[in-house]
C-alpha cells in the first residue's frame, strides 16, 4: 500500500488557469470549459481527478470549484504529482491535494467527492474494476462517477487508446457502478459515461 502524499497547492491570485503549451492539442479535443458544463461541475464541489498526471484537467477543476471547493488530484505515477505540485505553487493554487495510489486503489479519502473523473485514462488501467471498485468509497452517497474515454466505434478503429462501449459497461457493472446516461455529442473521438453506485 503506498503512502498517501497531500500537498495544499491556491488560485486567488490567478486571471486565468495555467496551461502548458504540450496540452493544447488534448485541450482542444476535451473542451475543458464545455466538459465542466456537461459533468456539472459547480463551485464549492469536491472532484477527484484519477489519473490527473501533471494536472491537465485538474488546473481546470481548481478554478471552477473555487476556494470553498477541492480537487483531489490522484495518479500512480509520483513525478507526475510531483510536477503538479510545483505547477500549483508557481501558480498560486490552493485547494488541490494530491494522492499517490496503486493499481487497484485510488487511496482517497472516504466520502468526500462530488465527483470522481477520469479522462483518457480508463484503457490505461491495469486492474480496472479493483481500481474502480476502490473508488466508490471516495464518493458521497449521491455523488458520481464520470469517464472520458475514447470510443473505437468515433473513430473507426480499435486501438490500445479506447474502449468499447461494452468493454466499458461489463467492467463498470462489475465494478458495482449503474450507467445513468452517456453524451456522445460534446467530444468528436471521446464517449462521457456518467455512472452511480448501485
Amino acid at each position: 500500500m503506498l503512502l498517501i502524499s497531500l500537498s495544499s497547492c491556491s488560485y486567488s491570485q490567478v486571471k486565468r488557469v495555467p496551461v502548458d503549451p504540450s496540452e493544447e492539442r488534448l485541450n482542444s479535443q476535451h473542451k475543458p470549459e464545455q466538459l465542466m458544463e456537461v459533468i456539472g461541475l459547480e463551485e464549492g464541489m469536491v472532484i477527484a481527478d484519477i489519473g490527473a498526471g501533471r494536472g491537465r484537467m485538474t488546473v481546470f477543476f481548481a478554478f471552477r470549484v473555487g476556494e470553498k471547493g477541492k480537487v483531489l488530484a490522484n495518479d500512480i505515477d509520483k513525478y507526475a504529482l510531483e510536477y503538479l505540485e510545483n505547477r500549483c505553487k508557481r501558480n498560486n493554487i490552493n485547494n488541490v491535494n494530491t494522492f499517490l495510489g496503486s493499481v487497484t486503489d485510488p487511496m482517497l479519502p472516504e466520502g468526500t467527492a462530488d465527483i470522481v473523473f477520469m479522462v483518457s485514462t480508463f484503457h490505461h488501467l491495469e486492474k480496472p474494476v479493483e481500481l474502480m471498485r476502490n473508488t466508490i468509497p471516495c464518493l458521497k452517497p449521491d455523488g458520481r462517477l464520470v469517464i472520458v474515454e475514447r470510443d473505437p466505434s468515433k473513430t473507426g478503429q480499435s486501438s490500445n487508446e479506447s474502449t468499447s462501449h461494452a468493454e466499458m459497461i461489463s467492467q463498470m457493472t462489475e465494478a458495482g457502478y449503474e450507467l445513468i446516461r452517456i453524451d456522445t455529442k460534446l467530444l468528436e473521438r471521446d464517449n462521457i459515461y456518467f455512472f452511480k453506485v448501485r
